[in-house]
């Protein structure tokens, strides 16, 4: 059976949902770049052009990145909440004056409850930061899915962008660093950002991935689809019929009124009429002459 149908914008459903999948890492992740998990430091030193400082492996260059990126509107704030923003005044003849606070980075932020510290002294070695590649957390990391050791503690995220100790222990104390779900990075600061670095041991996630389901709504009327162009419902066919002079005559019982082709394969086509998809039913399905026959078919991306 063959036949074209053109299918309207509202036969066509567009449906997202998200996958996850849990990752780890076994051991202590390498401490130098590579196509897997690794683990780099930062240190508030001068920057220098030589040796293993190059590139990826400057504790200077991932110290002062990490700042201006992440927590440049923290600095000047008080109890990891955001500093007073920058403001300024536009002066009739064109210039603007005013005080400078931040650098009005929006530094991530990705919940109200997201602490931010971060440790300004001088020193070496004041974070740690373990980089995933994007290949192992899809779109983002999922929120409350990352567990692993740090020096001998247990640490979490707490769903809110905080990585914090996974047993809480009174007061003040908890709070190790920040991860940032989409940028697939966990940074360490030690205890309310007072700086020091620690290891990773066994880190453990979740990641998350959007599939899109595409659903195209095929529908058969009752007055559609009513003949077949299948050869084996002729009386002959081959040399000296349809092939040589053209002629198709139908059996008997094609031509009859209770003659309901069956539909065993639906062809998605584009405007150019080219093939993109073949959808094959589980069994083939009669067409009714009565009632109205819709087969959807679903496609994921």
């Amino acid at each position: 059976m063959s036949y074209l149908k053109t299918l309207n914008s509202t036969d066509v459903i567009v449906t997202p949902f998200t996958v996850h999948k849990q990752f780890s890492y076994t051991g202590f992740p390498p401490d130098s770049s590579t196509n897997s998990v690794f683990v780099v430091n930062g240190s508030n030193s001068t920057y220098p052009l030589s040796g293993n400082e190059e590139g990826t492996g400057s504790a200077s260059l991932v110290y002062n990145s990490i700042k201006q990126l992440f927590y440049s509107n923290f600095l000047s704030g008080s109890n990891g909440q955001i500093s007073e923003a920058a403001t300024a005044s536009f002066n009739p003849d064109g210039t603007i004056t005013g005080p400078f606070y931040t650098t009005n980075y929006l530094n991530n932020i990705q919940s109200i409850d997201e602490l931010r510290y971060f440790p300004t002294q001088s020193g070496n070695n004041l974070l740690s930061v373990l980089s995933i590649p994007s290949k192992l957390f899809g779109d983002y990391i999922k929120p409350g899915s990352f567990v692993t050791n740090l020096g001998g503690t247990g640490v979490e995220d707490d769903g809110q962008g905080n990585i914090v100790r996974t047993v809480a222990g009174p007061g003040t104390g908890d709070w190790r660093g920040n991860i940032l779900y989409k940028e697939g990075l966990v940074i360490f600061l030690g205890e309310e950002g007072e700086g020091g670095t620690s290891t990773f041991y066994s880190p453990q996630w979740e990641s998350s991935y959007t599939i899109y389901e595409t659903q195209y709504k095929c529908t058969i009327r009752a007055n559609e689809f009513n003949y077949s162009l299948n050869p084996s419902l002729l009386t002959t066919y081959g040399s000296g019929s349809v092939l040589s002079e053209g002629k198709a005559t139908y059996k008997n019982f094609v031509t009859g009124s209770d003659f309901s082709p069956y539909v065993t394969t639906i062809g998605l086509y584009d405007d150019n009429q080219n093939l993109l998809a073949v959808g094959k039913l589980a069994q083939p399905l009669p067409t009714s002459q009565t009632t109205d026959t819709t087969i959807l078919i679903n496609l994921d991306r």
